[in-house]
């Protein structure tokens, strides 16, 4: 099972730049203004904040839709069905036949493929919380591992409010992972991950996911200067008659922007190449972060580029 599609993602990459740069070069017309303009450079980068609820509104009914037909042609009788919550989230689904133990999934970055499992194939399945730094916790989860591929289902998810582990939101959470935890565990009693098993030694925790994801976030806020000072200075006229001199700020800042993305980009690769060949592993989401943000800011701050010194 994996929870992404590599091909949807960078489709849906491309497409979310298109459509900013093509409605942002059409504001720039209507409102006399260049087509390289702040509109170009700002939309794509506020589309890309709301990725995960955009992403939902286009494509959740699609995986919707492949979970339903998946279940109807694999014949699962009585099932329990859970759909993630919770705002700035990828929505997924998860759906457990009750008299086979069969497990299948789909989601928003994934979803015109069904993926399903045996419960024999699923290891480590647990349900819990992530700590909050004061007590309590903001994320619950229920989890199983697939070969080398932790499945995390976020059960209740807050950004900022952290709850008490005994109120009834995190209770509700967590009996409701129990649940489909059971449900895996009665075809496949042996998968359970116990308390005495969570540990650096049985679930080692990858490191070198942190400074990519520090690299890629920190990307970003140049990206911002970078594109900023693109705009700027191609507001003034004749600034190509020495286009190095003039532009020296944006190129400099352009330079720092890909050092860091492309950094964070070979660190997240090589996170991955680690939990690969040391099988279930912790921190492998700051490697996935850093390829993804990485990934979004060389696209986008590359094309920037070429409408600043080629329009």
């Amino acid at each position: 099972m994996k929870r992404n599609s590599v091909p949807t993602i960078i489709l849906l990459i491309v497409s979310y730049l298109a459509f900013g740069i093509l409605v942002g070069i059409v504001a720039g017309w209507f409102l006399h203004m260049p087509a390289y303009n702040v509109i170009t450079i700002t939309l794509p980068i506020f589309i890309f904040m709301g990725f995960p609820n955009l992403t939902n509104l286009v494509l959740f009914p699609v995986a919707k839709k492949t979970m339903k037909k998946g279940t109807q042609a694999n014949n699962f009788g009585r099932t329990t069905t859970f759909i993630t919550k919770g705002g700035y989230r990828i929505k997924t689904i998860i759906c457990v036949d009750e008299e086979t133990g069969r497990v299948a999934y789909t989601s928003s970055l994934s979803p015109f493929k069904f993926q399903m499992a045996e419960a024999r194939e699923l290891s480590k399945v647990r349900t819990g919380y992530e700590k909050a730094p004061l007590g309590g916790t903001r994320y619950v989860f229920f989890e199983f591992y697939h070969g080398n591929n932790r499945m995390r289902i976020p059960t209740f998810y807050t950004s900022r409010i952290v709850y008490a582990v005994g109120s009834e939101e995190v209770q509700e959470a967590l009996a409701t992972g129990g649940n489909i935890c059971n449900l895996i565990l009665k075809f496949n009693p042996k998968a359970h991950l116990t308390a005495d098993l969570i540990n650096n030694r049985e679930m080692p925790f990858i490191k070198i996911g942190v400074p990519g994801a520090v690299c890629a976030a920190v990307s970003v806020y140049v990206a911002l200067w970078a594109m900023c000072s693109e705009v700027y200075i191609s507001s003034f006229e004749g600034w190509k008659d020495d286009i190095f001199g003039n532009g020296m700020v944006a190129f400099v800042t352009v330079f720092i922007t890909l050092a860091l993305a492309v950094t964070g980009l070979i660190l997240g690769i090589k996170g991955l190449k680690q939990a690969a060949a040391e099988a279930p592993v912790r921190g492998l989401g700051f490697s996935k972060a850093a390829i993804w943000m990485s990934s979004i800011v060389i696209v986008v701050l590359l094309l920037t580029l070429a409408l600043f010194i080629f329009r």
